[in-house]
């Protein structure tokens, strides 16, 4: 991320960045012109769309685990549809299944 950006920035992606996946796939930075450079940011504009929902899921994940961490199904603390990570207060936490 940028470090000409505020704390308070959660995502930005950079024209940089782009141009480094682009090295990462093996491709030439010749064909990535301004216009590619706006379809990208259209694409991702759109799989961004949902960002309030992506966020509510991970804040609502995370302050539910005792570890602080987004649960899924492949979480070594995730068995039979809970978590069993072992707590001090014995209290069973509601999750839902998923």
């Amino acid at each position: 991320m940028s470090e000409r950006c505020g704390e308070d920035v959660i995502f930005m992606l950079t024209e940089a960045e782009v141009l480094t996946c682009v090295t990462e796939l093996g491709i030439s930075n010749e064909p990535v012109t301004d216009d590619v450079i706006e379809l990208v940011k259209g694409r991702v504009s759109l799989a961004f769309g949902n960002w309030p929902e992506v966020v509510k899921s991970a804040l609502h994940e995370t302050i539910k685990c005792p570890l602080k961490l987004a649960c899924y199904l492949s979480c070594f603390w995730w068995q039979d549809g809970k978590c069993i990570f072992p707590r001090g207060d014995k209290q069973e936490p509601e999750v839902e299944k998923g």
